[in-house]
């Protein structure tokens, strides 16, 4: 199937706006140009457009105010915003806005495709996640289904055949002689269940979750594992369940496969920032209702943009990639290390103090520090550590790591500074 792609472009100046839109055309499947910020919101609202790009200074309303009312509209809009120099004051704002990168002026065409090209292939994602669950919704009323029904002590008291073909037995008496509950064939899909599952446990699981996430695997020894869409439907006169399995094994498997693409930067197949800003939010929810502690690693290649002209791209490519296999491999797997953009890198550490994080980060910059690259090259980092407080969200943690790294890259670099603690 073709995803069109629409983008918009605002830009007041009329010479740019006509130089970049040629461009710009063969890059989607509908171009929409703007002159300035009041016209390229009410064309926001008109057209919904995947990518907006904008200069940022512009008469009647510049980029940033555009930008607001666009996220007040669609809080995940893709912007890009082009601009010169003298506008660095926006840049804080713009960053604020977490909009989706910067192009310099005069504009370097070949940074701006790729720019578009990432972000298309984001969007696309998207669209496919959104088909996935249109077929999925489909399926769950036409397909063939396996069905059960549960008394009010969860036993099987009645199946269809599909169930019994299934697990390949004749009967729920061989059922019940082969398996002592059901919630035990049940398998760990993303985060659903926890290790022990009693009948109860898992139906009371289930019934918590939105209709879309009632997603399940199932198997036993001797079967291969599927996966199901759950329907639940309790019969309040007499304490029946009946459960409704709509398989979705290859949309599931698809499915996964196009989350762990998203969730994954594509240089150093590492996590990506997206996936740490949901892991982010898991492990604060964590911190708030079991009070399990949660600290934060920012870390940062010294003098990355130096190498780069010394050695070229390529091997600063080589260098992240590179690095970030080193720092994957020594991190626990209830942590999460993740790309931040260019050659900042973030660790999430929970059921970790500060005192602990701090000792994480000065072992990874010892190992950093000590490991020899390709063509014999040598590569330091410096790292900030912070963590999370009662009163904290994702942007003070964060900053207060930011700081502790601009003191590490002020004291001398290949160093670890942890948050000033005057909160």
């Amino acid at each position: 199937m073709k995803y069109n792609i629409k983008i918009l472009y605002v830009e007041d100046e009329v010479d740019i706006r006509n130089n970049t839109s040629r461009p710009l055309k063969y890059l989607c499947d509908e171009l929409i140009v703007g002159v300035d910020g009041e016209d390229g919101l009410e064309l926001f609202k008109k057209h919904k457009p995947d990518i907006v790009i904008s200069d940022i200074k512009m008469p009647k309303m510049d980029g940033i105010q555009m930008s607001k009312a666009i996220k007040e509209i669609s809080k995940n809009a893709h912007i890009v915003f082009t601009t010169a120099h003298s506008d660095s004051s926006f840049f804080m704002e713009a960053i604020e806005l977490q909009v989706d990168g910067f192009v310099l002026k005069p504009i370097d065409y070949k940074l701006l495709k790729k720019k578009i090209n990432t972000i298309t292939e984001q969007v696309r994602l998207k669209k496919r996640f959104q088909e996935q669950q249109i077929i999925i919704d489909e399926i769950t009323r036409l397909q063939d289904n396996l069905l059960i029904v549960l008394d009010e002590n969860q036993f099987i008291i009645f199946s269809n055949n599909k169930f019994l073909e299934f697990f390949k037995i004749s009967d729920l008496d061989n059922f019940a002689k082969k398996h002592q509950k059901l919630g035990g064939l049940l398998l760990e899909n993303d985060d659903i269940f926890s290790d022990t599952k009693s009948d109860s446990d898992w139906i009371q699981q289930i019934k918590s979750l939105a209709d879309d996430k009632k997603v399940i695997s199932m198997s036993d020894s001797e079967v291969e594992s599927k996966s199901f869409v759950l329907s639940l439907k309790h019969i309040k006169e007499t304490s029946h369940i009946i459960v409704i399995f709509t398989e979705i094994t290859t949309l599931e498997n698809e499915r996964k496969k196009l989350v762990a693409k998203a969730y994954t930067d594509e240089l150093t197949q590492i996590y990506n920032r997206a996936y740490f800003e949901d892991q982010f939010e898991k492990d604060v929810f964590l911190f708030r209702q079991q009070a399990i502690p949660l600290s934060f690693i920012i870390l940062d290649i010294d003098k990355f943009k130096n190498f780069n002209d010394t050695y070229g791209h390529q091997m600063g490519d080589k260098i992240l990639k590179d690095l970030a296999l080193i720092v994957n491999k020594h991190t626990r797997h209830t942590d999460t290390f993740a790309r931040w953009g260019g050659e900042e890198f973030v660790e999430i550490l929970s059921g970790t103090s500060l005192a602990g994080a701090i000792k994480v980060a000065e072992n990874l910059r010892k190992i950093i520090d000590n490991h020899i690259f390709k063509d014999g090259l040598k590569v330091t980092c410096s790292f900030g550590v912070s963590e999370f407080k009662v009163f904290d969200n994702k942007d003070s943690l964060m900053k207060r790591a930011d700081d502790a790294l601009y003191r590490a890259k002020e004291n001398g670099r290949n160093r670890v500074e942890q948050e000033n603690c005057k909160l």
